[in-house]
């Protein structure tokens, strides 16, 4: 089964997947940069507190966190694009079915509909889903 978007829908769809990308891939730089710049100020640092310590740290995770974050949605954008070089793009890898054109314009790296989506969330609670 192959999906009904036309070649206008794939075209709009591909360029806002590559500007995503793009916006992505920015801001994993910047938190690489900030990181960096924020191991330099520690090194600099001559006398800390243990309060100063903890929140540097916690800062450090939250920053982890968000790189962790970005980098999977850079996946799930790449994953997109393939799928619609293989003309798959918009057909859910649970059902088969089409997803909705309104859920792939609100998430286009959506690879489910709605019903699997939800299914999908409910199985693996604790793993990492785009949002519905």
């Amino acid at each position: 089964m192959s999906s009904s978007l036309t070649a206008a829908q794939e075209k709009i769809i591909k360029a806002e997947l590559l500007d995503l990308l793009a916006n992505l891939r920015e801001d994993v730089g910047h938190e690489l940069h900030d990181q960096q710049g924020e191991r330099v100020h520690q090194a600099m640092k001559e006398a800390h507190d243990m309060g100063d310590e903890a929140s540097a740290d916690l800062e450090s995770t939250i920053n982890l966190v968000n790189m962790s974050r970005h980098l999977h949605e850079i996946k799930e954008c790449q994953e997109a694009l393939q799928r619609l070089t293989n003309g798959e793009y918009g057909l859910c890898v649970g059902c088969g079915e089409e997803i909705e054109l309104n859920r792939l314009k609100a998430n286009p790296v959506s690879s489910r509909c709605l019903s699997c989506q939800s299914k999908e969330e409910q199985q693996h609670p604790d793993v990492h889903h785009a949002s519905l």
